[in-house]
């Protein structure tokens, strides 16, 4: 799925600027190519194309149902909030929404998984 998803932590409404060192951690064991900023990785079933910097990360390109969660592991362990495109905010711990900037605050739903991650995406 040619379909971007941006991941990003928050700290009362700004960047905090934190978490990639967490994210890289979940996905170094499954990169099959890197140059920079930009992992390919491998994961299960599928693949995504990874572009990271200190204070978030966009994956697209992602095929198959397990590289989803994954990357909900990731995001977990980088406390980041997930931001698919025209879809609601994703939080993957409760308390996340109290850092939201206001104008995120009101569309969001909670993530556990990789499959209530695909299920947001996809609208299903």
């Amino acid at each position: 799925m040619s379909y971007d998803v941006f991941f990003q932590g928050f700290l009362a409404g700004e960047s905090s600027g934190q978490g990639s060192a967490q994210m890289r951690d979940a996905l170094a064991p499954h990169v099959i190519t890197s140059t920079g900023s930009t992992l390919h990785i491998r994961y299960g079933d599928g693949a995504a194309d990874i572009f990271i910097s200190e204070d978030g990360m966009m994956a697209n390109h992602i095929s198959g149902r397990d590289p989803w969660q994954l990357l909900v592991t990731g995001a977990q362990a980088a406390n980041w909030v997930i931001l698919p495109l025209d879809r609601p905010v994703c939080l993957t711990a409760p308390d996340q929404r109290d850092d939201l900037p206001d104008e995120l605050a009101d569309n969001v739903v909670f993530v556990a998984s990789g499959d209530d991650l695909l299920r947001v995406v996809t609208g299903g």
